[in-house]
């Protein structure tokens, strides 16, 4: 289905010029962005979506439309253990001295949780894609 975003207080492009539009709107259908500009500029094809309830419409008032963050590099796994008091505030040494053990009695569920928190948490801060660095496999972790 058609998603149609009006009334962004601020849709931000990245296009070559860098548009910030306010009171954007967003016309996307799967993954493909269709059509940016000015709710008020949204061309009558989408109008009629909207008058139709073929498309998914969503208000946007009162927030501000990225394009999805990148990461290109994460260690998903390592979400598990970043509050461990020892690696706290340390050095690169000493962090992974301390984490290392830990990381070395990882399974497979633990893998696996680690991997949907981190991609939980992700989505979340607007990253849509990622590159997961994964070079350990303790336990038959794969």
């Amino acid at each position: 289905m058609t998603l149609i975003a009006l009334n962004a207080d601020v849709l931000v492009t990245m296009d070559a010029q860098r548009r910030e539009i306010p009171d954007g709107a967003l016309v996307a259908d799967g993954p493909a962005v269709q059509w940016v500009g000015a709710t008020a500029d949204l061309p009558p094809q989408y109008r009629s979506m909207i008058d139709a309830g073929t498309a998914q419409v969503i208000d946007m008032h009162g927030r501000v439309v990225i394009p999805g963050l990148v990461n290109t590099h994460h260690h998903m796994y390592q979400s598990l253990t970043r509050a461990v008091p020892a690696a706290q505030d340390a050095e690169l040494f000493s962090w992974l001295t301390n984490l290392y053990m830990l990381w070395s009695h990882l399974t497979p569920e633990m893998i696996g949780i680690s991997t949907k928190t981190a991609m939980a948490e992700l989505m979340l801060s607007g990253c849509t894609t990622t590159s997961d660095h994964l070079y350990l496999y303790p336990n038959g972790s794969r």
